[in-house]
């Protein structure tokens, strides 16, 4: 589709037309988001008398695979402008500002459920030329891969906001280093959709803090938590926070490993940001722990 006037004496003619130009990208405020699609609109040799183009405004669509579109809204230039045509073709790069708010941006991540999308954008302007006014209108797409997508969220510190807990440590011990290894892999997993994966890797960074054996030391604590209630309010808190570790394990587990005669587990970006928070959690309560140097064995187990 191209830009184009449509008249009884003139018939058609042609004035250009618009072009992705690029990746869109993002910008976060206080609030929203300014999502920005780049644009160029090529602009076909016209000069006497000149054609004026003015009143940019787009409504924006995406689309995930298998599902259909979905407005986001109406997008803009970022400034008020109007071009002409001129005696020879030529461009015009532009952008167009989208306004979502965070939950607009959370409702698009369920909706992607790690998959790519497509955004469409259906622009509108008017076309002056000679005593008259016409409107005009024409389309461009722009596809963003996963890869594509995780960098606009990294742009705008969209799951940074969400997993607060995932501020890890940047100089670990050497005994933790492979633990908060394993939670920024997840957490990147889970950036690029990969939710499987993410719980899966958090599983590895439990595994790291401690190995999982049948010793005496996870079936008492098992057994002091499925006891009466008074056996578990007496759970020193070394315990607790072994039980909490074991349960991290425990869930995410079928990331893992399939089980016999069972279908393998999907896990949701639901429940990727829950393991995600919880491993986080463990990881920073291990360091404090380590760090502090307790005497008591109890209130250590779990930490090596």
């Amino acid at each position: 589709m191209s830009i184009a006037i449509n008249d009884r004496a003139l018939g058609t003619l042609a004035i250009g037309d618009i072009q992705a130009a690029g990746r869109p990208f993002a910008a976060p405020g206080l609030g929203f988001t300014w999502l920005k699609f780049p644009m160029t609109l090529r602009l076909e040799a016209l000069d006497k008398p000149p054609a004026y183009l003015t009143q940019f405004l787009a409504d924006i669509t995406v689309t995930v695979p298998g599902r259909p579109p979905l407005s986001l809204g109406r997008a803009q230039p970022h400034a008020s402008w109007a071009v002409r045509t001129i005696e020879q073709p030529h461009s015009h790069p532009f952008e167009l500002w989208l306004d979502l708010s965070g939950e607009q941006i959370e409702a698009l991540e369920r909706r992607r459920a790690g998959q790519r999308l497509e955004f469409h954008v259906n622009l509108h302007l008017q076309t002056h030329y000679g005593a008259a006014i016409h409107s005009g209108r024409d389309d461009a797409r722009f596809h963003v891969n996963e890869s594509d997508w995780a960098e606009i969220l990294r742009q705008i510190g969209y799951l940074d906001q969400l997993i607060i807990a995932l501020e890890l440590p940047i100089d670990a011990p050497e005994q933790m280093r492979k633990a908060v290894q394993h939670v920024r892999g997840a957490h990147q997993h889970l950036i690029a959709g990969r939710y499987t994966d993410a719980v899966g890797v958090c599983r590895k960074a439990m595994e790291s803090l401690h190995p999982f054996t049948e010793d005496a030391t996870a079936r008492a604590i098992r057994s002091a938590f499925a006891g009466p209630e008074e056996t578990r309010r007496k759970m020193p808190l070394g315990q607790r926070t072994e039980l909490v570790r074991m349960a991290v394990h425990h869930f995410a587990n079928p990331a893992h490993h399939e089980e016999p005669g069972n279908p393998a587990e999907v896990f949701s970006r639901q429940n990727a940001l829950f393991i995600l928070s919880a491993a986080a959690g463990v990881v920073w309560e291990a360091l404090g722990r380590r760090r502090e140097a307790p005497a008591d064995p109890d209130s250590a187990q779990g930490a090596e």
